[in-house]
Order: C-alpha cells, then structure tokens, then sequence
C-alpha cells in the first residue's frame, strides 16, 4: 500500500474543511459522511464490509436528520500507569456489531503497523513498553533504522480520519537475534527501540510478556494482522484483521507440515504453531504480527504468545501457521532492553524454505 506523506498547504486546507463539513454520499445528497458517533443511527456491519458507501471504515453514511452536530469530538487523554494486554472490545468511540473477521476500532492498543518512509506497508509488530516493538526479523530484511517507521495508534491504514490520531514512531536502533535461521524460522525475532517514548492512550497501550515457561497448548488466542486476506488476494487489509486460531501442539504441527515440508522436518524449539482451519489464519504481509492468548489469571487480559513467522499458504485446513515464541526469548527481551535502556522497561506479567508470512 502506498500512503502519501508531505503535501502543499493547500491540501491541508481542503482536509481541514472537508473534516468538518464531511462529504455526500449514497444516492443523494441528503447524507453525508461523518465519524460514526456523531450518527444517531448505529453501525451497520453490512454497509461497512460493502464499501461503506464511499465513506472511510471511521465514518458513516447518516442521513442528514440523524447527524448529531451537537455532540463534541473525542479526546484523546494519556493514560498513567496502564494495565498491559487490555483490549478495547468495543472499541473507542464505536463499535460496529457482528465484526467476523474483522477488529474493533483500535481493539488492539499494542498493535502497530511497520512502514518504509513514503508509507508502505511492510509488515506488523506489538509494542511491548513506551520505547519496544517486538516483531519478526525476516520483516526487516537488511533495513536500516532510517528507513523504517512504527506506525501505532492505527485501524484502517487507508484513512486518517479516525477520531484518534495515529503516531508514527522513528527507530533509535534495531537489534535482531543473532540466532536466526532462515532455512527453518528458528529465533525468527526482532526489537525495535523507539527514538521517542509512546505515550500511552486509550488507543496505543502494550501488551504483555508472557512468564517464563508459559505452555499455551490447546488455548484459544487472536491474531491480529493488516497481511492478506486469502492467500489469492492482490492487496493487504486497509482495515486491522482480527482471527481466533487454536494453539496446535509442537508434535502435530511438526506431523502436519511435513506433508509439504518433507518428512525430515522438524519444528524448532522457538517455535509454536496455531491455525489449521479452513479459511482462517494469518497470510502473506502479517509477518511480525502479534498471537495474543488471554491470560490464565485474567482471562479479559492478553498476553504476546507468539509473533507471525512463516506458513504454507493461508487458512488452510489442518495447516497451521508458525509463530515464534515469545516465551523462550523473554529472557532475552529483558537483557537487549537493559543493554539499549533510556526510559521503561518492557513489563513482565508476573500474573524446507517456508512462506515468510
């Protein structure tokens, strides 16, 4: 996807006035679009999944004598001391009902989109404190911290006019783990230490670290990606994908895929498999995005389980798709972050040639 970054004062001007006077849409010009709040007349899963009426994911086609010029915009307020892992599961400052396949507006905070510096998209990552993103080395490639950005606070790449901003963070420094395997995904991880601390809002939070020697086998977690939707498609997602995948033990996975792997296969160590239902899983542009599992203690709460890695194809039936474990490096996350410190630490929650997806 390419986004346009730098324009004439002009455009700024015209952005400005179209914001506050929203443009027409449907079959006449008695509606128009506005952010979805100020509608008296609520989301329609339907008309959002069809093209919303030529109106942007944050907005709705609302018919002239439902609009609601009375009702103010939404602020964005810095949180203190927020809990990590918590969704918006109804999102922030609305909610559309039935969202199969599809996240909530800003349901996950800890989530971010990785960008080249003319905007496009290249792959996911979740914030682990104000100053880590946690991804996969493989979406780096041979990428210097100059030519990549953190892009958080976000929900439809598409448009910018959510009633809360996104951030776009420049990197301070990349470590990748220098155990990586291309041949086999194996410490297929990477962190990258921001130049400026996020502050956390509503809509930009961390998830949590899981603790050491966390087994998710058979839990039910999210993944959460703007990759591909099917394996067919010729774009990545404008709007954040949100999928339930089950947790397949390592030995069945490792069963599963060498039926496309060849049968001397074996599944690393730092690996954790999920997926193998038909039509869900995770595709080519989701790598570096996060699987969160709730946590055990708190089932409201997430924890990071695992980040996408490699797979064979997307959403195939029993195919699962190869995360890396976040677990088995929390031990290493800590250590690069004490090595690279300059503000808070990430939080600990004490409570054959492949697919690079």
């Amino acid at each position: 996807m390419r986004r346009l970054h730098g324009t004439l004062p002009i455009l700024f001007l015209l952005l400005a006035i179209y914001q506050v006077l929203g443009q027409d849409c449907g079959p006449s010009s008695e509606k128009r679009c506005v952010p979805h709040h100020k509608c008296q007349v609520g989301v329609q899963f339907r008309a959002f999944t069809n093209g919303n009426n030529g109106c942007a994911a944050p907005e709705s086609c609302c018919q002239n004598i439902h609009i609601l010029n009375d009702v103010l915009d939404i602020n964005v307020e810095e949180t203190v001391n927020p809990e990590c892992g918590r969704p918006n599961i109804r999102g922030v400052s609305f909610e559309v009902p039935n969202m199969d396949g599809f996240a909530q507006e800003f349901e996950f905070p800890w989530m971010v989109a990785l960008l080249d510096t003319i905007g496009n998209y290249l792959g996911g990552g979740a914030i682990i404190s104000p100053e880590v993103v946690i991804t996969a080395k493989h979406v780096l490639d041979n990428l210097t911290e100059d030519q990549l950005i953190v892009r958080a606070g976000d929900w439809d790449l598409k448009t910018n006019s959510e009633q809360f901003p996104h951030v776009d963070a420049r990197i301070r420094s990349i470590v990748r783990h220098p155990g990586f395997d291309k041949r086999n995904g194996a410490n297929n991880v990477a962190l990258l230490f921001l130049q400026t601390p996020l502050k956390f809002t509503q809509h930009i939070k961390p998830i949590c670290l899981p603790p050491d020697n966390r087994n998710f086998d058979y839990s039910r977690c999210i993944f959460s990606g703007w990759g591909k939707k099917s394996f067919n498609d010729y774009s990545y997602m404008d709007v954040l994908k949100k999928v339930e995948l089950p947790i397949v033990t390592n030995n069945v996975c490792e069963y599963q895929l060498r039926r496309f792997f060849g049968n001397t296969f074996q599944l690393d160590n730092s690996l954790l498999c999920a997926g193998g239902e038909l039509g869900k899983g995770s595709c080519m542009g989701d790598g570096g995005s996060p699987l969160a599992c709730p946590l055990r203690e708190n089932p409201q709460r997430y924890e990071l389980a695992g980040i996408v890695n490699f797979g064979v194809q997307c959403g195939m039936q029993d195919v699962p798709v190869v995360f890396t474990n976040v677990e088995k490096f929390r031990n290493w996350i800590i250590d690069e972050t004490s090595k690279n410190f300059n503000g808070d630490e990430p939080e600990p929650e004490t409570e054959p040639e492949n697919t690079p997806h």
